[in-house]
């Protein structure tokens, strides 16, 4: 079944305390145990030794119904602009059937965290929850075969045509879960590595195909199937 399967990004902190404040009295999350959920979507926080930095997980993605709405009411709640989208909300047309509206926040210790819409889609009552978990690749052929030997599904592939030049991007459905990879280029053909440090430290996946435990993907990426 969808709920069986699911995908937890870990969130790396130096301060529990202040980022359980951040995530529950500005995006809504509810402190349940040792995770915080919101909707579909839940975070595990774990400590962080030394002031974390950003690793192979980019950003954790949540759905809305709209964007603009729902960063007027974060903002008003102390929410930051990341500076990926310093001047407010994007579009990608190419993605999904109508394209996707977009915006990137500052989480917990600068953790970025995107607000993400799909254009033209009727209201849905269970938002905000989850929609995607953003990573950056290397070699995008190799991480999704990667996640496809943990039971992952392909959903969609997607060139993205730039000034910069061309960006690979395929989502992969786990359940009701989905990661999107994208390879831009300039880190086509680089060797990739994921610090010990990285604010998004790791995945945690239920209902995957594998042993039980920790592994590391590509470019270091840490996955943990429970």
């Amino acid at each position: 079944m969808a709920d069986d399967k699911t995908i937890t990004p870990e969130l790396a902190v130096t301060d529990r305390a202040a980022a359980v404040s951040m995530l529950t009295t500005v995006f809504g999350f509810l402190a349940q145990g040792d995770r915080l959920t919101l909707g579909s979507q839940s975070i595990a926080l774990i400590p962080a030794a030394t002031t974390p930095t950003h690793g192979r997980i980019d950003h954790l993605a949540l759905a809305v119904n709209d964007v603009d709405a729902t960063l007027a009411s974060l903002l008003s709640r102390g929410a930051r602009l990341d500076d990926t989208t310093p001047k407010g909300p994007k579009e990608i047309p190419e993605f999904w059937e109508n394209g996707v509206r977009y915006v990137f926040l500052q989480g917990p210790e600068g953790a970025r965290i995107e607000l993400c819409a799909k254009r033209q889609t009727a209201t849905r009552a269970d938002l905000p929850g989850h929609d995607h978990i953003g990573l950056p690749c290397t070699d995008i052929t190799a991480t999704a075969a990667f996640f496809e030997s943990l039971g992952l599904t392909p959903l969609a592939a997607v060139t993205l045509t730039r000034e910069d030049g061309e960006t690979h991007v395929r989502f992969l459905g786990h359940g009701a879960h989905v990661v999107e990879l994208y390879e831009p280029p300039h880190l086509r053909g680089t060797k990739g590595t994921n610090p010990e440090t990285a604010l998004w430290h790791g995945l945690r996946l239920t209902g995957a195909t594998g042993p039980k435990g920790p592994m590391q993907g590509p470019d270091g990426l840490r996955v943990t199937l429970l």
